[in-house]
């Protein structure tokens, strides 16, 4: 269980385990039941406890969108800007392409899971998908991805 807990900053936080799924059906088109989705990379963060998964949503949009030199101008001047700045790289390093819509977000806290549907005009809730590959962010899978790397 996660319990939410005061931070050093007196706000409330809990922690969110986020998992970001590419569309292999399709991609700029909007995410249907039937689609494939494979996970390409996984993050826990602690977060106010009243963050809404639309906020995540609209949060990862950004770090798996916006230019490095830009999230790099945000480094040392949050405890946030670091965080990002390194999962934007390690999300780029491993070659990934950006987050578009069609492609769906997971976000669970407390056991409970909201899904949700990047659309062109925001995100949109959905129900689990059935039709999920891959595996969360391990130490396991950066070696595996490294090792393709070296072979191409």
């Amino acid at each position: 269980m996660n319990a939410a807990h005061l931070s050093s900053k007196g706000t409330i936080v809990t922690l969110f385990y986020i998992a970001i799924y590419h569309n292999v059906d399709t991609q700029f088109l909007p995410y249907e039941p039937d689609h494939t989705l494979t996970k390409v990379i996984t993050h826990r963060r602690h977060l106010p406890a009243d963050t809404t998964p639309e906020q995540i949503g609209s949060w990862a949009f950004h770090i798996f969108n916006t230019d490095l030199d830009d999230l790099q101008a945000s480094r040392g001047k949050t405890d946030a800007g670091e965080v990002d700045f390194l999962l934007a790289c390690t999300y780029r390093l491993l070659r990934r392409r950006s987050l578009s819509v069609g492609d769906v977000i997971a976000v669970t806290t407390d056991e409970n899971t909201t899904w949700l549907a990047c659309d062109p005009a925001g995100w949109r809730r959905i129900t689990r998908p059935e039709t999920r590959t891959g595996t969360a962010l391990t130490a396991a899978t950066v070696d595996e991805h490294l090792r393709h790397s070296v072979d191409e």
